[in-house]
């Protein structure tokens, strides 16, 4: 399949073209879960950040220090300006460190303990799991809980640490690591390593190796990649600062980055697909993921990639040139293209991928669609964020991994699974202290060409304050109610999430 090969070729030749540039400072990431992403699309979105960001999740610290560095703050309201200054302390070293144009001699060695958080979940659920139907994708999901890196929780108390440690150890290395302790009524104690991670480069190459999630594409949830699931111990590379293609045919495509990453699936699929499939035989244990990424910004108000992510036996010359015919079938991609449009007062955004192939294009196509609204009060005091997603039923199964697109029993991109239509409505109240108030709103209906099929109904309250220096709360109040559990008629479940969680910044 040859569908967006021209993503790799684009990275080769940017690679053959930057190594002449100095590397920057290699620095840790932000976090996916981390309320930064939320404050720099509200920047972003009212055009005080110039330059869109890509598609390509997470941003390193370093990236988010130079938006603030160039952004003027001149008129921000004073809710937003809060948080802006909260992030610019935050990263003062690496702002000070840009400032002083890429001195690295100014910016000190930071290892040390960054954050610490402990959460209280209550669910009151009449089942916390579900499956998909049929013998499709041997997966699960949970009502009022995606994207949360593969974590379940277990029906009544659950309590969670977690612990970041890292930062630079000098200019050219940094570390992160993130171990997670908890305990519910279902599963008892655990202790686990979330994300981490070492970070470092070859000229103006990052390298990173460990386990981290990612989020390409989307902005609720990426159809191909995100972190619903436990995220991948993989080796990721990727350009430090986007490369401005300033000569030949393709300058018209501005700045452009490259994200590349590989890894492993799990080492017992096989053994999970005996009891799912008769077709179990055909899976593979320690399957190849590779996935490929190139982002480009043509204006500043416009930003978009190309994508291709391959689970696949082994590489060959069938694999560059797209030859998976079915009597061979080695490989499963899902591969496309997402976009953001910013306009005055609105942000336009959306994904086109395909999970199969046809005439060497993606095809069996799925789709989202998004609407931002930054202001809906002159001031940006209120925000409507309004989404929705649709797949086909060929979505994340595939005949030769037959536990589908799934890793450790959650699927890598969007929850709501195959031939599934789902709509998201969200709307935010930012108050001038900095505390923010949101309501949710989401409509999933399931594998939606079988006889009554599942639909759910989802509704959450948010509320977020910085109750002191350095301490934060964040509560949330959910409800879902499921129809048609099981595909069965009339018969429905409900789930009812109240949790309320500390975080402390070092």
């Amino acid at each position: 399949m040859k569908k967006f090969l021209c993503a790799g070729l684009t990275a080769g030749l940017l690679s053959m073209s930057a190594w002449a540039y100095a590397a920057p400072l290699v620095t840790t990431n932000v976090p996916l879960d981390s309320d930064y992403y939320t404050y720099l699309d509200k920047m972003e979105a009212m055009g005080y950040i110039e330059d869109m960001a890509i598609n390509a999740r997470p941003y390193s610290r370093l990236q988010v220090a130079t938006w603030l560095s160039e952004l003027n703050p001149a008129g921000m309201p004073i809710y937003l300006r809060v948080h802006y200054n909260e992030m610019v302390e935050d990263l003062a070293e690496e702002i000070a460190y840009v400032e002083q144009g890429d001195n690295t001699a100014a910016f000190p060695n930071t290892l040390g303990l960054k954050s610490m958080e402990a959460d209280f979940t209550y669910v009151d659920a009449d089942r916390t799991t579900y499956a998909y139907a049929g013998q499709r994708v041997n997966a699960f999901w949970q009502p009022l809980n995606r994207n949360n890196n593969g974590y379940r929780y277990g029906d009544g108390a659950n309590i969670v640490g977690k612990l970041t440690l890292g930062g630079n150890i000098n200019e050219d290395w940094a570390l992160s690591l993130t171990p997670r302790f908890s305990y519910d009524e279902d599963q008892h104690g655990d202790a686990s390593l979330e994300e981490g991670y070492v970070k470092t480069h070859i000229g103006v190459w990052g390298i990173e190796a460990g386990k981290m999630p990612l989020q390409w594409g989307g902005r609720q949830s990426a159809l191909a990649y995100g972190n619903n699931a436990t995220p991948h111990t993989m080796v990721k590379l990727n350009l430090l600062e986007p490369y401005e293609i300033e000569h030949g045919f393709f300058r018209f495509l501005g700045k452009a980055n490259v994200n590349v990453f590989y890894s492993q699936m799990e080492g017992n699929r096989r053994a999970k697909a005996e009891d799912f499939s008769s077709l179990w035989e055909r899976e593979e244990d320690h399957a190849h993921l590779l996935g490929m990424r190139v982002d480009f910004v043509p204006q500043d108000y416009f930003t978009f990639g190309v994508e291709r992510i391959s689970m696949l036996r082994g590489f060959d010359s069938d694999w560059i040139t797209g030859d998976n015919a079915e009597s061979n079938d080695k490989w499963d991609d899902i591969a496309g293209i997402d976009f953001r449009l910013r306009f005055p007062g609105v942000q336009f955004y959306g994904e086109l991928y395909g999970e199969d192939q046809a005439g060497y294009f993606p095809s069996d196509n799925a789709f989202t669609a998004g609407i931002y609204f930054p202001q809906l009060t002159a001031d940006g005091s209120w925000d409507l964020r309004l989404e929705g997603s649709k797949t086909k039923d060929g979505w994340y199964s595939h005949g030769r991994f037959v536990n589908g697109w799934v890793y450790e029993d959650d699927i890598m991109g969007n929850a709501m699974g195959g031939d599934a239509v789902q709509y998201n409505a969200s709307i935010n109240h930012y108050l001038d202290n900095g505390n923010r108030l949101g309501f949710s709103y989401c409509n999933t209906d399931f594998e939606r060409s079988r006889e009554h099929n599942m639909s759910m109904e989802e509704y959450s309250i948010n509320y977020s304050a910085k109750l002191q220096k350095n301490m934060y709360l964040d509560a949330m109040v959910g409800y879902a109610k499921m129809d048609n559990v099981d595909h069965h008629k009339g018969q429905e479940d409900d789930t009812t999430l109240v949790g309320v969680g500390l975080r402390w910044d070092f």
